[in-house]
C-alpha cells in the first residue's frame, strides 16, 4: 500500500509586523519534505533570511541531496552559534522518514491514539544542538511541526509546553481529522489561549499519513482507432479511480468492455449546466466532455477543500470533487479532432485540449502529482 503524507500549515504574527517564519513543503510519488526555519530578526529581514534558507534546503532535496548533506550545508553558511531554528523533515516512499531538527522544538507525533516520542540522536554542531533521527511512518500516523513561538505560548494563567500541545494534539487527533482539520484545531487553540494576538510569529505544519488516491482519466478516442485498446488498456490497468470525459470515447470503452452504456437518472438538482452522465460497469465516472470538464474547472476555482463544493450530483460536482480527493492524476488524452469543437478556424485545436490544460494547471497550482500521456 503507497502512503501519502497530507499537509497543511499557516502562520500567524502580529497586525503590521512581517513574518520571520518560512515553510516549504514539496511531494511526489517518491518524496515529500517540510522544511520550516525561524529567524531571530523581526520585520523583512528576518522574514527573507528564513525563506533563503527554505529555498536553499528545498533546491538541495530535489536535486537528490541526502537529507545530512542538506542540514550541514545549511549550518555551514550561517555564523557561528548564531540562533535559527529549523526543522527538515524528508519521507520517501511515503513510509521511511529521515527528520533533522536544530535549536527547534521537537516533532509531534502520534500513532494509534498514543504519543510517539521519537528516539533522536542529540549533537552539538557548531555551537547548536541538533537532533537527527530515522523512522517509520504507518498508515494513520499524525504529525505536526511548529516553530519557537507556538511552543512559548501562554494562557489560563500559566505557559504551556512542549507535553501539553502534545496531549493537546493527541486528543484532536482521536478524532480522526485530516491535516487540514488538525491544522485549524492547533491554530485555534494558540488564538484563544493567547487572546488572539500572538507574542511573536507562530507557524504550524500538520501531517496526516494515509493511503495515496490515484485517479486515472481518459478523454478523447486516439488518433488511430487501432489504438483503441490500448488506451482503454491504460485506463483499466491505472490504480484508484478510473473516469471518462467524452461520449466518443465512452462508447468506445464500452464496446471493447463488451458491457451496456446506461444513462444514469436525472439528478434533482437536473442538467441545466452540464449533459448527462452515465454507467459504466468497470469505470466510476462517465460524463460527456468539454463542457463537463469547463464547468468542473469553475467548480474546483470556487472551492478550497471538497466540503466547500456544491452539494449537488451533476457531472461536473462529481467530476471536481474526485480531483479535488485525489493525489496524484493522470490524464489519457487521445488525439483525435472532433471538426465541430476546436477553437481556430484551422480546426486544429481541440477544445478538449484547452480545457485539460487548464484543469492539469489548476491542479497542479494545488500540489496534485499530474501526468499526461497522448495517445495516437
Amino acid at each position: 500500500m503507497r502512503l501519502w503524507i497530507e499537509h497543511a500549515h499557516q502562520s500567524l504574527s502580529r497586525a503590521g509586523e512581517g513574518g520571520n517564519d518560512a515553510v516549504g513543503t514539496f511531494q511526489t510519488e517518491e518524496q515529500f519534505f517540510a522544511v520550516q526555519v525561524s529567524c531571530p530578526e523581526a520585520g523583512a529581514e528576518g522574514g527573507a533570511k528564513a525563506r533563503r534558507i527554505v529555498e536553499q534546503a528545498a533546491s538541495l532535496l530535489q536535486q537528490g541531496r541526502a537529507l545530512d548533506t542538506v542540514a550541514e550545508a545549511i549550518l555551514a553558511a550561517l555564523p557561528e552559534g548564531e540562533y535559527v531554528p529549523m526543522s527538515i523533515l524528508q519521507v520517501l516512499g511515503g513510509c521511511r522518514a529521515h527528520l533533522v531538527e536544530c535549536d527547534a522544538p521537537p516533532l509531534f507525533m502520534v500513532r494509534q491514539g498514543r504519543l510517539v516520542l521519537l528516539p533522536v540522536l542529540e549533537e552539538e554542531v557548531r555551537g547548536r544542538l541538533v537532533r537527527r533521527c530515522r523512522f517509520p511512518l504507518q498508515d494513520g500516523d499524525h504529525l505536526a511541526i511548529a516553530s519557537p513561538g507556538y511552543i512559548r505560548i501562554k494562557g489560563w494563567g500559566r505557559r504551556w509546553g512542549w507535553q501539553d500541545i502534545a496531549l493537546s494534539i493527541k486528543r484532536l487527533t482521536d478524532t480522526g481529522c485530516d491535516a487540514q482539520q488538525l491544522l485549524g484545531a492547533l491554530i485555534r487553540t494558540y488564538q484563544r489561549l493567547a487572546g488572539g494576538v500572538p507574542e511573536r510569529e507562530v507557524t504550524v505544519v500538520a501531517m496526516h499519513v494515509r493511503p495515496v488516491r490515484t485517479v486515472t482519466l481518459w478523454s478523447g478516442p486516439p488518433l488511430d482507432p487501432a489504438q483503441d485498446q490500448a488506451a482503454l488498456d491504460r485506463l483499466m490497468a491505472g490504480p484508484g479511480k478510473r473516469i471518462i470525459c467524452g461520449d466518443t470515447t465512452a462508447e468506445i470503452a464500452a464496446r471493447l468492455l463488451g458491457r451496456e452504456l446506461e444513462m444514469e437518472a436525472r439528478p434533482a438538482d437536473g442538467w441545466a449546466e452540464v449533459p448527462p452522465t452515465s454507467r459504466l460497469e468497470g469505470v466510476d465516472l462517465v460524463t460527456e466532455g468539454v463542457v463537463t470538464m469547463g464547468v468542473a474547472r469553475e467548480r474546483t476555482a470556487g472551492a478550497q477543500r471538497v466540503r466547500d463544493l456544491p452539494r449537488r450530483q451533476d457531472g461536473a460536482t462529481r467530476l471536481a470533487r474526485v480531483l479535488l480527493e485525489a493525489d496524484v492524476i493522470h490524464f489519457l488524452v487521445g488525439l483525435a479532432v472532433n471538426p465541430a469543437q476546436t477553437a481556430d478556424d484551422a480546426g486544429t485545436v481541440p477544445l478538449r485540449r484547452i480545457a485539460i490544460e487548464g484543469l492539469m494547471n489548476d491542479l497542479r497550482a494545488r500540489g496534485k502529482v499530474v501526468s499526461v500521456e497522448h495517445v495516437g
